[in-house]
């Protein structure tokens, strides 16, 4: 693969960026984005003098760009960055109306949330076809073309009728739902024949392969399921399952940091408590946080002898804060964790501790290793990196995890939980917090030779080997 890879130039196109730029004392500053993608990719692009297009967010993104709005990120000797500038209404109908009113939700099974919009759709197409053009201004021969998630589906299309001999590939970062749910969506049909003018696309999940396929065929397509190809329009597109990993390394080396596991025994000291079960998500339905909280609510009516003993810790990010809904679902939640405090709490011991607000990833981190029991019920996620990044820096703690998670299908050691059985997800805290300390001990085992072999360098080279193969 290298071989052939060091012959092409890699360009990534995303909707977010892996740098930004931010005013600090009146000066730009840059600053590394969070996240697996960055993690995974920034160090190669960096090393092959790659091409990443991006929607620029930061405040002073544009303050640090030359006339084509390109830049060289993190420094003259790594690659070029190239931000795309939306307009408020482009935000407005692509981002917090097409991808997170319809798309989003449509790929997390929520059909009841869409909010089909005529003009968010219009908005989408737009802006597909500004980061196309943006494509197709910087191409080289023999480029290769990989593009990112649910907001970018038309560009392949776009790219291919301009390029019919451009190598492309999409890799698709949440769940694909099943053909009953991607079906209400009114342009179904035109976002399933831009994906598929990719030569190849990648997923999470065996699952959500399936379910890509059958969505394929039910458009007219010949879908190969043993094979995994779909025939459609004169074009070949390969589809595979390949689960991000973590960056198992710095994982690794934190959980034997001395500075680290001193700031993990502070955080558990904190809370005066024998046990700690900790959560943190951002601010989704998608999260099952209200469902955690009744799961929370019958372990400690239904385990009294564990009343005092131990303390649920809850973080929650703020998302979309201008969202009425998200709003609703902040306050049943707080109204949940007063519920269950009034009914549980005595002298000093509060059964629920829980903090709404943004934290830096340094501050979250001591909290993995603090917690007896990581608990991580989402109604359906893509993969879930946090249930990895938990179990890499832990010794003796159990992970459990909903098995609507992308992760249960490759986590055989954590404890999975249906996070709508109230009755189960009590059961499974207590199964947990009783674990034998050595079968606790040989679950880690296994999961961290998993997490060290699949991780985030791991996805990156299965997946360009696995696309440039398609061509042979």
């Amino acid at each position: 693969m290298e071989a052939e890879f060091d012959q092409n130039r890699l360009v990534l196109v995303s909707n977010g960026e892996p740098y930004k730029h931010v005013f600090e004392d009146g000066n730009l500053k840059l600053e590394k984005m969070a996240g697996g993608l960055t993690t995974g990719l920034d160090p190669m692009m960096q090393e092959d003098d790659g091409l990443w297009i991006a929607w620029g967010r930061g405040e002073a993104d544009f303050e640090a760009v030359d006339q084509n709005n390109k830049l060289r990120v993190p420094d003259q000797n790594g690659y070029t960055l190239k931000r795309i500038e939306l307009s408020e209404e482009e935000k407005s109908g692509f981002y917090y109306g097409f991808s997170n009113e319809i798309m989003w939700p449509i790929s997390h099974t929520f059909i009841s949330k869409a909010n089909y919009k005529k003009d968010y759709w219009q908005s989408y197409q737009q802006v597909n076809q500004k980061y196309a053009e943006s494509v197709l201004e910087e191409l080289e021969d023999d480029d290769l073309v990989w593009i990112h998630d649910y907001h970018l589906t038309l560009v392949p299309g776009i790219l291919k009728e301009e390029k019919p001999e451009l190598k492309t590939s999409l890799f698709w970062h949440i769940p694909w739902p099943a053909w009953e749910a991607f079906r209400t969506i009114p342009w179904r049909r035109e976002i399933l024949e831009g994906m598929l003018a990719a030569d190849f696309l990648g997923f999470h999940t065996d699952l959500f392969v399936y379910n890509f396929l059958n969505c394929a065929e039910k458009i007219g397509a010949e879908v190969d399921f043993s094979e995994r190809e779909v025939y459609y329009q004169g074009t070949k597109t390969k589809v595979e399952s390949v689960p991000l990993g973590i960056d198992y390394q710095k994982f690794d080396q934190l959980s034997h940091d001395e500075d680290y596991l001193a700031r993990a025994k502070e955080v558990k000291d904190h809370y005066e408590t024998e046990k700690l079960i900790f959560a943190v998500d951002r601010l989704d339905y998608t999260k099952g946080i209200e469902e955690r909280l009744e799961g929370i609510d019958r372990f400690f009516e239904k385990y009294p002898e564990y009343q005092g003993r131990v303390s649920f810790v809850q973080r929650v990010a703020p998302s979309r804060t201008g969202i009425e809904e998200y709003q609703k679902m902040k306050e049943r939640i707080e109204k949940k964790v007063a519920e269950i405090n009034g009914k549980y709490q005595k002298d000093q011991w509060q059964p629920v501790k829980y903090f709404y607000g943004s934290v830096p990833q340094n501050e979250l981190l001591p909290y993995y290793k603090a917690a007896d029991l990581g608990l991580i019920t989402a109604a359906i996620d893509g993969m879930n990196l946090v249930a990895k990044e938990y179990l890499a820096v832990q010794d003796s703690g159990v992970l459990l995890l909903s098995e609507f998670a992308g992760a249960a299908e490759y986590l055989d050691s954590a404890l999975k939980v249906n996070p709508y059985n109230t009755e189960e997800l009590a059961d499974r805290i207590y199964e947990g917090l009783e674990m034998p300390e050595s079968e606790k001990k040989e679950r880690l085992k296994r999961a961290r030779a998993d997490l060290k072999e699949y991780d985030i360098n791991w996805w990156r080279n299965y997946f360009l080997e696995k696309w440039l193969d398609s061509y042979e």
